[in-house]
């Protein structure tokens, strides 16, 4: 089906990523049974490949032409994993981090260094072993992978300008401000510079902002994560890319690949709204056995050396409080940086169909992403995936991945639809895409 604008989209999700790459060895293994096939060969089967975080980690092994095995090394070998997430020591951590351990709070403030994630990325990503990823500029890359007309993107946060940031292989796209105001610039940069840009996660995960210059210019991009700019899940931005160049709109084909997104829990939920209370109006939540009617009751009296104190809000404040502090900031990171955003996938579809209905719908967009769903009846290897950050490390966790990926496969994990909700009731609503791997899989015949 050569009239086809094919587009792959790989979301960020640190190690999570690992899904990305066992999902596109079973579609080309499918496809090729009797074939080893390697990075480059898939990259040609698109006319359009974009990438963040961890997404861009798996474009950035397909580029250097590694076959499925070998990109699964980068996820597999614990001596890699440590390069790539080197912890700091704690003279290298930010004092208040430091602070918050004393009390036993670990899950605030960051852990690794950005500048050893980068010169693992140079030493690590060579094409076909032999020449490094970082001296090829992303303008030449899809020479270099043999289709003239491969157009790569890679989505990055530009914190000096507080705005999303695009790399592009393609000086001339209509997408580029530059183009559209006939202004002769272009950043060129290589990928590895554009991966560390964009893998390089906040708050809870990497040091300082991913810091280089584009060719012949002095100034430099300060990039994190382009989770922040509203790209975890970069699919709108591919269509709008094919869009602006003239694409045809009955032509583009979509496959979006995430990397698993949690549903809170009920007991996440409730032990927040705890936290809530007790940080802010000093009160303590108390429910009935049906679980429907929440009183509350005022924090009980303290008494220090024979003394009451009534309202030990110093205390109180410093303890619950830190508590809340830390959750509240676990929670806004993972949300922006880890879960992919919904709406990313309805908007893009919308945008590709017009709101439009057919059948072939489901064909031309699919979306393959697991759904962590934890309940009082989760088994446990869904307790442990919920469980599971993104910075993943241990050779058990890297296994537990692909458990998840396992059982998404079979159908005992959901497959994240194009769109859904959940009530307050919290009744799961399904509207559009695809329930389950298999049928998302089914559906992909124009690779």
């Amino acid at each position: 089906m050569t009239d086809k604008y094919k587009i792959l989209s790989l979301d960020g999700g640190g190690s999570w990523s690992l899904l990305q790459v066992l999902a596109l060895q079973d579609i080309f293994k499918g496809k090729y049974p009797n074939k080893e096939i390697k990075g480059h060969e898939v990259l040609r089967h698109f006319d359009l490949v974009i990438a963040n975080s961890g997404g861009s980690l798996v474009l950035a092994a397909l580029a250097c032409n590694w076959s499925f095995e070998q990109i699964l090394s980068l996820f597999d070998d614990e001596t890699i994993r440590n390069r790539i997430f080197e912890k700091l020591k704690f003279r290298q951590r930010y004092f208040p981090a430091n602070f918050m351990r004393l009390f036993g709070i670990k899950s605030i403030g960051t852990r690794y260094s950005t500048t050893s994630k980068k010169e693992a990325l140079e030493s690590i990503l060579k094409v076909d072993n032999k020449k490094k990823l970082s001296n090829v500029t992303l303008s030449e890359l899809p020479n270099l992978i043999g289709k003239e007309s491969l157009e790569i993107i890679v989505t990055t946060f530009d914190i000096i300008n507080k705005r999303a940031k695009l790399f592009r292989s393609n000086k001339q796209s209509k997408a580029r401000a530059e183009v559209i105001a006939g202004v002769n610039h272009f950043d060129e940069i290589n990928l590895v510079e554009a991966i560390h840009g964009a893998s390089n996660a906040p708050v809870n995960y990497f040091d300082f902002p991913a810091i280089f210059s584009s060719e012949g210019n002095k100034r430099r991009f300060y990039l994190w994560d382009g989770a922040l700019g509203g790209f975890n899940n970069p699919v709108m931005a591919g269509i709008t890319e094919a869009l602006a160049n003239n694409i045809d709109r009955d032509k583009i084909c979509v496959l979006s690949i995430g990397t698993g997104g949690k549903i809170v829990s009920d007991e996440d939920s409730d032990n927040f709204r705890d936290q809530y209370y007790g940080t802010l109006l000093g009160k303590k939540v108390i429910r009935t056995e049906d679980g429907e009617k929440i009183d509350f009751e005022r924090t009980l009296n303290w008494k220090l050396l024979g003394f009451k104190i009534k309202k030990p809000r110093v205390f109180f404040r410093l303890f619950k409080g830190a508590n809340f502090y830390s959750s509240t900031i676990s929670n806004l990171s993972q949300s922006i940086l880890f879960e992919p955003q919904t709406w990313a996938s309805y908007s893009a579809y919308i945008s590709l169909f017009s709101g439009t209905n057919s059948p072939n719908n489901n064909k031309r967009f699919l979306r393959l992403s697991p759904q962590i769903v934890k309940s009082d009846n989760s088994n446990e290897l869904i307790n442990k995936l919920y469980d599971l950050d993104m910075d993943v490390t241990k050779q058990e966790e890297i296994e537990l991945l692909k458990s998840c990926y396992s059982e998404w496969k079979k159908g005992n994990i959901r497959n994240e639809p194009v769109q859904w909700t959940r009530t307050i009731e919290g009744d799961y609503i399904f509207a559009k895409g695809h329930q389950t791997f298999k049928s998302a899989f089914d559906n992909l015949d124009w690779i």
